[in-house]
């Protein structure tokens, strides 16, 4: 059974936040990192399932992140959460390796419809492997 863990990356403190408690009370594992760095950081000791990452960090930019996490891991499921994903544009996204996106302010209810779409893929993942 794939431990529910998702790692979120944003350099926003109050969306890491609300973020955090939002998903831990649906039943997932969190854990929070403010860059890319200190994601990658974490990524090299422990595996998430899921990553979900803000496109506009201070270090390196969601894109790069992307490519760097599917490259290490390409099963890692990685999704963008972004106010810019018109700017950025989804052929680029997809290009980049993300496995989907979700607009700020973030719905709620599209939020938890995203991570379960994300850990039954994970799930079958698995039972083909």
């Amino acid at each position: 059974m794939t431990v529910k863990k998702i790692l979120f990356i944003d350099d926003d403190r109050a969306q890491r936040e609300v973020l955090q408690r939002f998903i831990t009370e649906l039943g997932y594992e969190v854990k929070v990192a403010e860059s890319s760095r200190e994601a990658l950081d974490i990524l090299a000791k422990e595996q998430f399932p899921l990553v979900i990452t803000d496109l506009s960090l201070p270090d390196m930019d969601g894109l790069d992140l992307c490519r760097h996490i599917k490259g290490k891991n390409s099963k890692t499921i990685v999704y963008a959460l972004s106010g810019y994903i018109a700017y950025f544009g989804e052929d680029k996204l997809n290009d980049c390796g993300f496995d989907g996106y979700l607009v700020k302010p973030v719905n709620y209810k599209v939020l938890h419809q995203a991570i379960e779409g994300a850990f039954e893929k994970i799930a079958n993942f698995a039972k083909n492997e």
